[in-house]
């Protein structure tokens, strides 16, 4: 009985993630608006567990934002994008606190949260999979989804499932989940089948949605192994091995294949630019896109104190996609460096209670942060901010057991957990 009833908590968990992460917007409206009245919970339990350092904080960044909505109008811009980031971020954090307020009582702990972002994002990956097998089912799909940026999502290599978008954001997310799996495994909350699934499925998919998701993985198998030296350095060594004769031996036959099944040109939209080295990516023409974004800073006074205002959405020249010459742009060095620290202060206690799964989302959201604004907005910041709101809460109020009380097939539980 008390594991029906975990599963149904589960289940609506899983839901009302699916929402959240993805926020389709539908011919019907926006489905994530439905998770407003969720909101109220965090009101109305007055942030209990909300410490007055995070509610301040927050207060703060949106003041920070404010210097740009101020200089945008100054300098003719007239943009209020990024005070919606802040105030998106605070929403985000009240958000994950009611979540965390309705369904602890019964149960359901950290790791399970953990669970169901994992499986709301492999849904995600498993539905793009089935597209690209099924082109019928991604025209079903996105007839109920509405149109996002210039790009038709019924054609060409890239998919985004039933999210509001795709490129980036969402390949992004991939690796932000593999870290997810990997950390529930070391946790023995997943089997090894179990991570072996998630893992395939996530990585098939990345191929039909960006690149970056791509470059990125590697960075999440460094970061396990570091965290992990003393359980599994042998063992990833052993496999890594393996991988390396089976991709010398069987390459020609692979690359064959992916082109006789999806076309020379999606094996060089997925992967062709790597294999040349760095002719390839020199070619491929990225790599150059992004250090000619973050070449574009305010270089003159007083935009380098308080900015231009500009945080995307309008006009402006030069234009740039990076989220740290966003931020510069918008408010300035010293207020985008100090959003920057304050963001990742006001988690300061949660963040070294599970390193490698807390560390390296937040490097890996650093790093893309290069590319794009997805440290504060899109997919991956979404999930990141919802478990470490929910690992702090879990934390402060010891809801989270160092033996997990839910342990599929029967794995025994660790006394350490990840290092």
């Amino acid at each position: 009985m008390r594991r029906h009833y975990l599963f149904l908590k589960k289940t609506a968990i899983f839901l009302v993630l699916l929402l959240f992460i993805f926020n389709p917007y539908t011919v019907f409206g926006n489905l994530g608006v439905a998770l407003l009245p969720i909101v109220f919970i965090s009101f109305l339990s007055g942030f209990k567990g909300l410490n007055f350092e995070i509610i301040g904080i927050s207060f703060v960044l949106v003041l920070i934002s404010m210097v740009g909505v101020l200089s945008s109008f100054l300098h003719g811009i007239g943009q209020f994008v990024h005070l919606k980031v802040s105030l998106s971020l605070v929403f985000y954090i009240f958000l994950a606190h009611s979540l965390y307020f309705l369904f602890s009582r019964g149960g359901v702990e950290f790791n399970d949260f953990v669970h169901c972002a994992l499986l709301a994002t492999s849904f995600n990956s498993l539905v793009i999979i089935f597209e690209v097998y099924f082109p019928s089912l991604r025209q079903a799909i996105e007839s109920f989804l509405l149109l996002s940026g210039n790009i038709d999502w019924t054609e060409g290599f890239r998919y985004r499932g039933i999210a509001s978008g795709g490129g980036a954001s969402l390949s992004v997310l991939v690796p932000v989940a593999v870290v997810l799996s990997l950390y529930l495994y070391s946790e023995k909350y997943l089997s090894l089948p179990g991570l072996i699934g998630h893992v395939c499925i996530l990585v098939f998919s990345v191929f039909f949605i960006g690149r970056t998701g791509i470059v990125l993985l590697p960075v999440v198998a460094i970061f396990f192994v570091l965290f992990n030296a003393g359980k599994y350095l042998a063992r990833t060594i052993a496999v890594s091995f393996l991988l390396a004769i089976f991709m010398f031996l069987f390459f020609g036959s692979i690359k064959q294949a992916l082109i006789e099944q999806y076309g020379i040109g999606f094996y060089n939209y997925a992967v062709g630019f790597l294999l040349p080295g760095g002719e390839g990516i020199e070619r491929e023409g990225t790599v150059g896109t992004i250090l000619e974004f973050l070449s574009v800073l305010p270089t003159t006074f007083p935009e380098v104190i308080f900015g231009y205002g500009f945080y995307g959405g309008s006009e402006f020249e030069p234009w740039t996609d990076s989220g740290y010459s966003r931020m510069f742009l918008s408010v300035g060095y010293i207020f985008g460096l100090l959003f920057y620290v304050l963001f990742f202060l006001m988690f300061r206690n949660i963040l070294f209670y599970k390193p490698f799964l807390f560390l390296t989302i937040g490097v890996l959201l650093l790093v893309a942060e290069i590319k794009e604004p997805l440290l504060f907005t899109g997919y991956s910041a979404r999930l990141y901010i919802v478990i470490l709101v929910v690992g702090l809460l879990s934390k402060k109020w010891k809801c989270y057991t160092v033996q997990p009380r839910y342990l599929p097939l029967n794995r025994v539980p660790s006394s350490k957990g990840v290092v």
